[in-house]
């Protein structure tokens, strides 16, 4: 990739680095303020069961065939209407503890302020859905759903996600490929599913119709990054930083903030890898490499920590 595009690939490149790492961090400071008001999306079982991030695997699957058959069906519309309408009501859900902690003694502001939100993204997603304002409200859902999803699986859960979310990345967009299907179709209706960051000055998404399976050496005029591939690796590294111990053990740090760390500088290895991949022009799956480097990054952290695997963090 010679001269300028290449200049242009690796600014691209490192702030879709910066977005994955503020999303992670973002969610991290969302941590307090979300378990103030008791947020927990799969009850006590989630703590421990590690059947319930399989349930929510197959969920995916089957909502990604219902999501392949209305494509197939020309009624994207539909689509675009049901998400916009799932965004802007998670909005409330996301933002309601950030409000409540900005306005504290005023009459209902947290909820006002979040209603008044949701019809700001509900309005601008549907009339002026260029890049930034889906990367916009992409970056805070992503980063609130981080949150929700860490705090609410434990250890153990949260390592069968990363590994069974992998898994069915891989199998998806290299096997039975109808991931690049879902793609495709997200990217034509401009739903906030995918961030994007542009590789050229002035790029817009509107009228371009995203041939997600372009050949390899086939230029893209900006990369494309799923919402999933932002969450998931930092759902461990939320979980970890909420069930590992705060007391200090280096320099007043804690076990939880260093093993937190720990993913996140093994999902940026991983990271790493994928830019390399998808310098080549070709779709790959992002949640392989990702994922496995937030595990090995969490693993190498809790040894190093405690000279062993605590097992009873994990349960």
């Amino acid at each position: 990739m010679p001269g300028k595009n290449a200049l242009f690939y690796i600014l691209s490149a490192a702030s879709t680095a910066v977005l994955f790492v503020a999303v992670q961090v973002v969610a991290l400071l969302l941590v307090p303020q979300y378990e103030s008001v008791g947020y927990q999306a799969f009850g006590k079982a989630g703590q421990t069961d590690p059947l319930i991030p399989l349930i929510y695997v197959a969920f995916l699957i089957i909502f990604s065939l219902f999501l392949i058959y209305i494509f197939k069906k020309g009624r994207g519309n539909i689509i675009r209407v049901i998400f916009i309408f799932i965004v802007s009501l998670s909005a409330i859900y996301v933002l309601f503890p950030v409000f409540l902690l900005a306005f504290p003694s005023a009459p209902n502001p947290d909820f006002i302020a979040s209603v008044a939100v949701m019809i700001a993204i509900a309005v601008a997603l549907w009339l002026y859905p260029e890049w930034y304002v889906v990367d916009s409200w992409g970056f805070i859902m992503a980063a609130g759903i981080t949150a929700i999803f860490g705090i609410s699986l434990g250890i153990l859960p949260s390592l069968v996600l990363l590994i069974a979310m992998a898994t069915y990345d891989f199998v998806a967009v290299y096997k039975t490929r109808h991931m690049l299907d879902i793609a495709e179709g997200a990217l034509d209706l401009n739903l906030p599913v995918m961030m994007m960051v542009p590789r050229k000055k002035n790029y817009s998404n509107f009228g371009k119709k995203v041939n997600v399976r372009a050949e390899e050496g086939e230029e893209r005029d900006a990369l494309f990054i799923g919402l999933g591939d932002m969450i998931i690796p930092g759902v461990l590294t939320v979980s970890s930083f909420a069930n590992f111990p705060s007391a200090p053990i280096l320099l007043g740090i804690g076990a939880n903030a260093l093993i937190s760390t720990g993913c996140i500088a093994g999902a940026l290895v991983g990271f790493a890898l994928l830019m390399r991949l998808t310098s080549k022009g070709k779709a790959q799956a992002g949640l392989p490499l990702l994922n496995t480097g937030t595990i090995a990054g969490f693993l190498i952290a809790t040894v190093l920590i405690f000279h062993t695997l605590p097992l009873h963090y994990f349960l």
